[in-house]
């Protein structure tokens, strides 16, 4: 009974974490949930108190500390006024977070079992709420917002007029936008794929489906290049029999449907060019209009110009799109300028070099999240952790290989391997 409340609370705690687009309030709830639940276990304990974990923890805090009495001793003249009312917010937020991070990795070396169980549900749950809003909508033409009624602010689930699109509607599931949606699920999956592979186990068929067709349902621009990417990722290390099933599914959807195929490729390309155009903005803003110090350090995590601040929200119309609209990579060079770079290639050089890593990395790094969203964590930390021996094992190969597993097209989990003491 016991191990039933714990991942109830594991669950929940990973839920709430990852809505982005409820507020850092609804998140926090999700991190002191997560915390709750790392602390009343013994092992995670241990591995949250080892002692490098908090050297780690103690410098990251330094770092931040830093940045922020930086901004309070020499506050940027030009600082968006909003920015300096919610710096010490901010600052909390970013040590809550760092919380998150060491929470989430001790949990993930320790339970991994439960995380991956975790993971899958959520996923599920995820893209259940998105078939709902997409089944209400086809049938009544009403649209069921879950992020209205907690903050006020209208999910935009139109479609762009003008693009005669295959569905007039871009479900948001529990978040306000479509690529936020899909954002935050490719990050889960990633997670999911990473730490199955840790633990040599097949994913489950089921969940990773299901994404990549909640993904496409939302028929946001970037969540169709990241599900073509997230599809070659996962063929990669597959068996030839399974990319060939895979390679029959598609030639017979697009045989089955072609018009339909075709309006959808249309309709991508336009919105690809339409959203294109702030995304655009938002970059020559960033290599162009900034000069000296500013182009090449950036204004650090708690400031930014109120020019640019201005230009992301005036009145609903949008001049250039949002901070972090034009993936992780763009938004590293927001905060830290040209120095921001040195970020995305500490990454490179720490994640493995094959096919599957450096895709997911790739997908990381176009995701519309920054890095003060807990979520994003879900995937990078699996990327980015010196796993053990056995657990960067390369996925079985077919002679080995389980029934239920992902190379079969089924639904189930192989048994658990034995676990050494």
């Amino acid at each position: 009974m016991m191990s039933y409340v714990r991942f109830a609370v594991l669950f929940f705690g990973l839920a709430i974490s990852t809505l982005v687009s409820h507020g850092a309030y609804m998140q926090m709830v999700g991190i002191i949930i997560l915390s709750i639940y790392c602390l009343s276990s013994e092992k995670i304990r241990r591995e949250i108190f080892e002692r490098d974990t908090v050297l780690a923890v103690a410098i990251v805090m330094a770092i931040i500390t830093a940045f922020f009495l930086y901004f309070i001793a020499f506050t940027p003249p030009n600082c968006a006024p909003a920015l300096v009312k919610s710096a010490l917010n901010n600052y909390l937020f970013l040590g809550l977070v760092t919380l998150y991070v060491v929470c989430l990795r001790a949990t993930m070396k320790v339970e991994a079992e439960k995380i991956i169980s975790a993971l899958s549900a959520l996923i599920i749950v995820n893209v259940l709420i998105l078939l709902l809003q997409t089944v209400v909508l086809i049938a009544s033409n009403t649209y069921i917002d879950f992020v209205e009624p907690v903050t006020g602010e209208m999910s935009r689930y139109h479609n762009y007029e003008n693009l005669n699109p295959v569905f007039a509607f871009r479900p948001t599931g529990l978040y306000v936008e479509p690529s936020t949606f899909s954002a935050a699920l490719a990050v889960m999956t990633i997670g999911y794929l990473l730490l199955c592979r840790a633990q040599k186990r097949d994913p489950h068929f089921l969940p990773v489906i299901l994404s990549i067709i909640a993904m496409l349902i939302t028929q946001s621009t970037a969540a169709v290049v990241q599900c073509a990417l997230l599809l070659v990722a996962i063929m990669s290390n597959r068996t030839k029999s399974t990319r060939a099933i895979i390679a029959v599914l598609l030639v017979g959807g697009l045989v089955a449907a072609p018009s339909f195929i075709e309006a959808y490729l249309d309709s991508f390309t336009t919105k690809m060019s339409e959203s294109s155009e702030l995304r655009l903005a938002l970059m020559d803003f960033i290599y162009h209009q900034r000069s000296g110090w500013d182009w090449l350090l950036g204004y650090g995590p708690f400031a930014l110009e109120d020019p640019l601040y201005r230009l992301t929200d005036t009145g609903g119309k949008y001049q250039v799109a949002s901070l972090n609209d034009a993936g992780l990579l763009q938004y590293f060079v927001v905060r830290f300028g040209m120095l921001g770079f040195a970020i995305p290639v500490l990454f490179f050089i720490r994640v493995r070099k094959d096919i599957p890593h450096l895709l997911f990395l790739v997908i990381l790094l176009t995701v519309k999240l920054s890095y003060a969203e807990p979520v994003l964590y879900i995937g990078l930390l699996p990327l980015l952790m010196r796993l053990p021996k056995q657990a960067n094992a390369s996925i079985r190969q077919p002679e080995a290989e389980s029934p239920g597993s992902l190379d079969d097209i089924a639904m189930g989990h192989p048994p658990y391997p034995t676990q050494r003491t």
